[in-house]
Formats: C-alpha cells, structure tokens, sequence
C-alpha cells in the first residue's frame, strides 16, 4: 500500500477509473450454444413471450467494493473518483442481449457498478453494523445477492437504487430464420427484454451468478432504476440487405430487420404495458413501478424517451382524485 500511495495522484486516479469503468468482453454469437448459457423453453414462457432466451450463468464482474474497504484514504479518493464518474454517466450497468433471427435472445452482464441502497429508517438506527461499515461491506452483494444465504443484517427491507442500466441488442441472423425454432409472436425481441427484466427485479437466479443462493431474500426483490437505456445495435450486414424500416414484423423474407424497426417495437411495448393488454401488459405490469425513466436509442443515439415514473405519478394522482369523488 505505501508503494501504491507513493504514486502521482494523476496515476491513481487513472487506476481508480479503470477499476470503477472495467466490463467483461462482450460474448460472440457463437459463444451462446455451450454449456454455460441456460436457455428458457418451458410452456409458460410461450405465454410470457420469453421463450428462446438463454442467460449466461459466469460469475457477473465485480465491483470496487473491497477496494473501498482498505483504507481510509483509499476510500476517500475512490469516493471522489465514483462522483466523477458518475457525472461523466461512466457509472453504468451494462447488459448484452445478442437477438438472433429475432427468434432467440441471449443475456449476459458485462459489469455492475456500485449500487446505492437505502434501508428505512427502523432499520438503520437497529442495525448491527454503522451505516458507513454497511455501505463498503455489503455492496457487492446488494443487487444480485452473491453473498451467503443468509441475509446481511439491516437489508431486509431496503431499496436498491441502480441509477443507469445500459442494455445493448445487437441484432444477428436474417429474418428467414425467424420461425424455423420459435413459433411465438413476432413481437419478440421487446418482451424478451422484459422477461430478463422481471428476473431482475424478481432477484432471479437466472439473472444472477451460478453460486447465488437459490432463494432470493426480500432485499434482492427491492430494485429501482432511474434510468435504463435500451440501445438497437445496427446489424453488421450491409444496408442494401436492410429490410424497410416498416415493413411487418410477422412476413418472413430474405433481409435483415431494420434497428429503427426494432425500437419501434420497444416502444409500443410500454404503451402495452401500460394499458395492461393482454396477459403480457399484466404480467409486466411491475416494471412501470421500478422503472423511473426508459432511453430508446439507435446505435447510441437517443430516439425516444418515456418518464415512466413520472406517468405513474400523475396516474395515480387522477386516480385519487376520482377516488375522493366517489366515482372510482
């Protein structure tokens, strides 16, 4: 540690970025088909339109959580670095979804920054711990529960705050591919994305490491996102085999569909959602709840933008109004 101090602040705060901003290489196409992706291809998940997923089972990467645990002053410059960060929007948890023939969808992390967890007031004057001891030695485990099966003490009934989840789908595969294993609705890729979404929020083994604990306790369940940012990665394809932006989702030709086209349908997904139509606007229903804000993007530029929280709220205040009128 005394050689690590003796460093140029300048070198240290590079380091500190580097641990802060680190992600694991994204998986290939062809990396989906071995054993350590568990594909989803029950009955059930025809009717929640999950059906064709797969979720890589490697250990998810860590965070600087351990790091903030070595010394005082490490934890005070980490600190500042993680504020910096967090201004520049580098304090971003990254999802990939590789959608093949947008039949088949496959997700894996590629990091998972540190995460602010708020217990209520009851349990922070009771806990066993100071609330400063809490925050380094419990980090790790707050989101996706890798810690032991026991539940750490004061975070029974805390609330996760995740402030960016990034998901990138990267469209693969040609759409004469699309019914030849998936006989589901066309509208695939959207409710695919929401499907690992509730296994999220759900605390999900899935959607955690293989040595997660196969129960998930209630704090694990208790996950908010300020802001998640959907992003369509365009094909690598040329654009002449591009099929119109347009053109209907259920006709199987030869071309590649269209990034434009798939953000289209991930933004008619929410409004789906929020209408409850049918079984999957119910069974989805939880996510206008932890979702505070949704970007729709095209390769990393901003097309839509829909303040679910904030729609939410005004919902519910309507509907208090009626209700004080005696018409609800």
């Amino acid at each position: 540690m005394p050689v690590f101090f003796g460093l140029p602040r300048e070198l240290r705060d590079m380091i500190y970025m580097s641990v802060i901003a680190w992600s694991l290489p994204r998986p290939h196409r062809v990396d989906t088909q071995n054993h350590n992706w568990r594909r989803v291809v029950g009955p059930d998940s025809i009717q929640s339109g999950e059906y064709g997923c797969s979720y890589s089972t490697d250990t998810i990467p860590g965070t600087c959580a351990n790091l903030l645990a070595c010394s005082r002053q490490v934890n005070l410059e980490l600190t500042e670095a993680i504020e910096r960060a967090k201004r520049k929007g580098l304090l971003v948890a990254k999802l990939n979804c590789i959608a093949d023939n947008e039949s088949m969808h496959a997700f894996s992390w590629l990091s998972l920054p540190i995460v602010t967890n708020k217990p209520c007031e009851r349990e922070e004057k009771y806990g066993l711990f100071p609330t400063w001891a809490d925050k380094i030695l419990t980090t790790p485990q707050r989101m996706l529960k890798l810690g032991s099966r026991r539940s750490t003490p004061g975070l029974s009934n805390s609330t996760t705050t995740l402030d960016n989840l990034w998901i990138d789908i990267r469209i693969h595969g040609n759409r004469t591919a699309k019914w030849e294993s998936n006989q589901c609705p066309p509208d695939r890729t959207s409710w695919a994305i929401c499907a690992a979404l509730k296994r999220l929020f759900d605390g999900d083994t899935l959607m955690r490491p293989i040595k997660a604990t196969p129960t998930p306790s209630p704090s694990s369940k208790n996950i908010i996102i300020d802001e998640l940012v959907l992003n369509v990665v365009s094909p690598w394809e040329p654009k002449t085999t591009w099929l119109p932006e347009d053109y209907p989702l259920d006709i199987a030709t030869y071309g590649v569909v269209h990034p434009r086209t798939v953000a289209k349908e991930l933004l008619d997904m929410w409004n789906t959602i929020w209408t409850s139509e049918g079984f999957k606007g119910t069974h989805y229903h939880l996510l206008l709840e932890r979702i505070k804000r949704v970007k729709i993007c095209v390769d990393g530029k901003i097309w839509r933008v829909r303040e679910l929280g904030m729609e939410l709220e005004r919902g519910q205040a309507e509907r208090k109004r009626i209700a004080m009128r005696g018409i609800w």
